[in-house]
């Protein structure tokens, strides 16, 4: 028993020797014989070998914990190289997603958000045919490119808004906007250039966006003496995104041409209120209304003219010229336009799938001479509705994209969206001081819109129109009267981004 004890205590001093050794050593021999602290390399330095003691245990320990270090040290160096790749990556999506948002027309920007360009276009091709009912006018069935525009628009140093768009019409080019917006004062935006003059609700919704292939004929017949695109300056107040003033001043439209035979450029003055109190997601009021006066016709001639709610035949359905001043003996009357004010009201509401709209217009002309002034109107009114369960929605005072619940996907039985519209339509260009025929046209439209998506739309429209003492009515009266009566059936496709 005593012999097993002493071989015992003999073998755990062995072990415990080299320990206490390598424990006790001096600070100043530590180096030399290379203790297990002092030969862990520094983290930021290279590696080396221990020193070997000649010891096998003691050496294998040693050789173990440098590589051991090592494998830290260089652990922590991918590591750091690691971050450094995942903020770079980082900084890179967070540059791309802003750089370039997707979408059917994508959006490029820079990462401050100073500087943005956004491309914009729609294009329509209409088809109609035509049945004559009365008047005997040979109507032109057939294809027309409705408009093609394209274009751009962006943001510049945060606080600007620029845009620039031409629109291809009939074989010709026009510039339709041009302008420059500056947004730095809260619930202000000046706008400079040519631009939608305020002018009512289909008017200022971007054509695009209109429920039926055109606008209300008095809405088109008005907006031409006043109205439309023209160069000017304006200035929208929005204290709340419910309530939206503007005003601008403006001169002619861009295509204006000036010589020796025509008067200088007319000008004006435009405003426009909208105000919707309820305005949530299937719940919409809207009212609103505008204002022009346009003055400097120096005389010149101006007409009152639009056809039945399509454009692949050119003929109008009511068509009044206000001639220019006449000349003859001293004291004869003449009868040139000095000046026309426009006031119009309009009303949409929107009931879950369900909505209305309608505007009113009255156009006064003030003339020359000893002639009376003139006053015309016009109004329409529609409802539509959505069978799918979609929604109309209103933004910023004007009609905003409809979205189908699911896209036309054919796969999936997905269809998009299908509404419902009818409309009944009035432009009444009859005033007794200037003849006693009486001039009115009246249109009433069924449509039917299919949306495939938020961009690809197809129209259908019936049209029945009536125009009394019309264009449509050709001679001689004792054979085809002096009212033109017919049907349309008119078709678009639609695209715009």
């Amino acid at each position: 028993m005593i012999r097993q004890l002493l071989l015992g205590g003999a073998s755990a001093l062995a072990f415990a020797t080299p320990l206490f050794a390598q424990t006790s050593t001096p600070p100043a021999a530590t180096a030399a014989s290379s203790g297990l602290d002092t030969l862990v390399p520094a983290d930021n330095g290279p590696a080396t070998a221990p020193t070997r003691t000649g010891d096998a245990v003691l050496d294998r320990l040693n050789e173990l914990e440098a590589k051991v270090n090592a494998l830290e040290a260089r652990n922590k160096e991918l590591e750091t190289q690691a971050a450094e790749t995942a903020t770079r990556v980082q900084k890179v999506e967070v540059r791309a997603a802003k750089g370039v948002q997707p979408g059917v027309a994508p959006t490029f920007a820079d990462v401050t958000d100073s500087f943005s360009f956004h491309p914009r276009g729609t294009f329509q091709i209409d088809y109609a045919a035509y049945h004559e009912r009365a008047g005997g006018y040979d109507y032109n069935n057939g294809t027309d490119i409705r408009r093609a525009r394209f274009g751009f628009d962006g943001t510049a140093f945060r606080v600007f808004k620029y845009r620039i768009e031409a629109e291809y019409v009939k074989n010709t080019v026009n510039l339709l906007d041009a302008y420059i917006q500056y947004t730095g004062i809260p619930k202000l935006t000046f706008t400079i250039g040519q631009q939608k003059a305020p002018y009512g609700l289909e008017a200022n919704t971007t054509d695009a966006l209109n429920t039926f292939l055109e606008r209300g004929m008095a809405n088109n017949a008005f907006g031409a003496v006043g109205a439309e695109r023209r160069v000017g300056a304006t200035v929208a107040f929005a204290p709340t995104p419910k309530l939206i003033a503007t005003v601008g001043i403006f001169g002619a439209g861009e295509a204006v041409q000036r010589n020796t035979q025509t008067p200088g450029e007319v000008y004006g003055v435009n405003g426009r209120v909208t105000w919707e109190p309820i305005n949530d997601t299937g719940r919409v009021l809207h009212l609103g209304t505008s204002a022009y006066h346009v003055s400097n016709f120096a005389g010149k001639a101006i007409t009152l003219a639009d056809r039945p709610n399509t454009r692949v035949d050119g003929g109008n359905i009511e068509s009044v010229a206000l001639g220019p001043i006449t000349t003859g003996p001293i004291g004869s009357q003449t009868r040139g336009v000095r000046s026309a004010t426009f006031i119009g009201g309009e009303a949409a509401g929107v009931f879950g799938p369900f909505s209305v709209q309608g505007e009113y217009d009255h156009l006064h002309v003030d003339r020359y001479g000893f002639v009376p002034d003139l006053d015309f109107s016009g109004y329409y009114g529609f409802a539509t509705f959505f069978i799918t369960g979609e929604l109309r929605n209103f933004k910023g005072g004007v009609v905003d994209r409809v979205k189908p619940f699911n896209d036309f996907d054919y796969g999936h039985g997905h269809w998009g969206a299908f509404e419902l519209a009818v409309r009944y339509d009035q432009l009444n260009l009859t005033d007794l001081d200037l003849s006693a025929t009486p001039h009115k046209a009246q249109t009433y439209t069924a449509g039917i819109n299919w949306y495939l998506n938020s961009n690809l739309r197809y129209f259908f429209n019936y049209i029945r129109f009536k125009g009394t003492n019309s264009p449509l009515a050709v001679a001689p009266a004792t054979l085809n009267g002096t009212t033109g009566k017919g049907d349309a059936y008119a078709m678009r496709m639609q695209f715009d981004f």
